[in-house]
């Protein structure tokens, strides 16, 4: 089933009140798309599920999911206390990039001016197809947010030109950091080594800290009541 595009954030908003408190099982039927059996080797499923459902557009492009209205979709595993689970991914580290630095025309930037959240509960207990939505979120970040985000850029971006890799770590930045982004650690990418030459190095990518994420849901405690047309068995 190929669900239409959102003609304004109105209409992405109401769609994705709608599916609020809806399993992942629930929403997966609705688009004829068979859940995995677990998502070790299919981390980007729910990701996948929420696009198709929402009717996103950007596909696999370095643009924000619903490209007619600048609005990034992210989803955000939450705990049974309502804080995230884990550091949240933007977008790719352009290792090789040697243009000066420009916070508004960068990939990042325009990721994050505008964010759809749809915060989910992870429940080790359930199989997955019973996890259930949130309520979502329509974002953008406030003048201090950006300007922390941009400062944090800026230092990590800098320290990319000049060849710092190695010298690059998680613990860098206020609300950004810099990780590994690779499907296992043999893939290499290309990137600037410490004397300006091309080397093969890891992927990295862009995400943002649970202490960020946290300040933007807040803590909402597992309140989702499962529908009565599922009945949950908990895992082995």
């Amino acid at each position: 089933m190929k669900v239409s595009p959102p003609q304004t954030e109105t209409e992405l908003w109401t769609r994705a009140c709608g599916i609020a408190q809806q399993s992942l099982g629930e929403m997966a039927s609705t688009v004829s798309m068979t859940m995995p059996p677990d998502f070790r080797r299919n981390k980007g499923f729910i990701g996948q599920l929420l696009e198709r459902v929402l009717g996103a557009t950007a596909g696999n492009l370095a643009k924000p999911d619903f490209t007619h209205l600048g609005i990034e979709l992210k989803t955000l595993p939450l705990n049974a206390n309502g804080h995230p689970k884990e550091s949240t991914y933007v977008s790719i580290v352009p290792l090789m990039s040697k243009e000066p630095l420009s916070w508004q025309h960068c990939e990042l930037y325009q990721k994050l001016r505008r964010v759809l959240w749809i915060p989910y509960f992870f429940d080790k207990s359930l199989e997955p197809q019973y996890w259930c939505l949130s309520n979502p979120i329509l974002w953008s970040p406030s003048l201090e947010e950006e300007a922390i985000l941009q400062e944090d850029w800026q230092e990590l971006m800098s320290r990319v030109q000049m060849g710092q890799l190695d010298q690059i770590d998680a613990r860098l930045g206020q609300y950004l950091q810099i990780r590994p982004k690779a499907t296992n650690a043999d893939v290499r990418t290309q990137g600037i080594g410490n004397n300006g030459e091309c080397i093969r190095t890891s992927p990295r990518g862009f995400y943002l800290r649970t202490a960020f994420t946290a300040r933007i849901v807040g803590a909402r405690p597992y309140e989702i009541k499962l529908t009565n047309n599922i009945n949950p068995t908990p895992k082995p």
